[in-house]
């Protein structure tokens, strides 16, 4: 056995073609003369040509099995018997089919089976403006928010829609319980609020809050005049039956005017709304007290009003003006407690909330 050579190594590099050049010379002269090597070269032919022949012979027998198996699949067809061809079951399946499809058809078609269209989303804050009017809107988290700068306004509310509403004026702020209502504005300080529906909350600056009611208005007092001469003083006229003016003594003359088709209805008014005036009217004049008393004899009387949720969150007002904390958290919670989900329930949280 002749001893291994250091080199031998080289042999499989040298098959691989991974010797080249002036190293592939060097290493075939060595090959020639070395016997180790030419061992290890044979010995690697010899291993190669067995695989080759193993990898020849795998492939023919893989060759016989597929003919093999295309001959029996084939001898198989001739000895089975030819299929019945039930032509009659296929027009019966069809004629079937046919049916079910056209009586699926006619119900769909059908005037009463026909989807009605998904209706539009109703919006729940109208607002149109008179030419002259500036005014922006734009939606806070719990809140919608109208700003007005100038001119006139009318906004309809949707009651019960989950969201507020407050009219930002040039001297103050509206704020309202689910109405329909216009508001308009001029030279930097509010004109005129007119209710049709519901009512509304007037907050200006440095004066108290005058709530309103449907058919109800709001302008402010004239300008005195500027003249330094004492005008005559008349006796001012009797209001009539169709127009009933109430001037409020701590909003400086500014007075609060019934529209004359409310008027003629309050002689066949429910005696509901005649309540629930009189309390709005204690409220306008600063007697938060009394006014308190008189929403909540109104929510004994007509819980079931539409005006009732009006009544329980002005009844909260109304403590708060008069200075009685606890009273005032004790109306919060029945209003939250009544109504859940109302209109004013983010207020009225906000008032149990605050330190007192």
């Amino acid at each position: 056995m002749s001893d291994a050579c250091p080199r031998s190594f080289e042999v499989e590099a040298l098959r691989d073609g991974r010797l080249s050049g002036a190293e592939r010379a060097r290493f075939e002269s060595h090959l020639a003369s070395c016997a180790a090597c030419k061992q290890e070269a044979a010995a690697l032919d010899g291993l190669a040509e067995a695989l080759r022949v193993s990898e020849e012979e795998r492939s023919d027998e893989l060759r016989v099995r597929r003919e093999r198996t295309r001959l029996l699949a084939a001898f198989d067809v001739q000895l089975a018997p030819p299929p019945v061809r039930r032509v009659g079951a296929w027009w019966g399946a069809a004629a079937l089919l046919a049916v079910v499809g056209g009586l699926a058809l006619f119900l769909l078609t059908r005037p009463s089976a026909r989807r009605a269209p998904a209706s539009l989303p109703v919006p729940v804050v109208t607002v149109r403006a008179d030419s002259s009017a500036q005014w922006s809107r734009r939606a806070e988290a719990e809140r919608d928010v109208v700003t007005l700068a100038r001119g006139a306004l009318y906004i309809r509310v949707e009651p019960g829609r989950g969201r507020r509403l407050l009219v930002q004026l040039p001297d103050g702020e509206l704020e309202d319980i689910g109405t329909v209502f216009s508001v308009s504005a001029d030279a930097g300080r509010t004109t005129r609020v007119t209710v049709q529906e519901g009512s509304v909350v007037l907050r200006l600056e440095g004066k108290a809050p005058i709530a309103l009611g449907a058919g109800e208005a709001w302008t402010p007092a004239p300008p005195p005049p500027a003249s330094s001469e004492v005008a005559p003083l008349t006796a001012p006229a009797a209001p009539s039956t169709s127009s009933r003016v109430r001037v409020r003594p701590s909003d400086e003359g500014a007075k609060r005017v019934e529209s004359p088709k409310a008027a003629d209805s309050a002689e066949v008014t429910p005696d509901s709304a005649a309540e629930f005036r009189a309390a709005m009217g204690a409220f306008n004049q600063g007697e938060g007290s009394r006014a308190a008393k008189l929403f909540a004899a109104f929510l004994r009387r007509y819980p079931q009003d539409s005006r009732a949720e009006d009544a329980a969150y002005l009844r909260v007002l109304a403590h708060q003006r008069s200075g009685d904390v606890g009273a005032t958290g004790s109306a919060a919670r029945d209003y939250l407690a009544r109504y859940p989900r109302g209109f004013r329930r983010a207020e009225v949280e906000a008032l149990l909330g605050a330190p007192p």
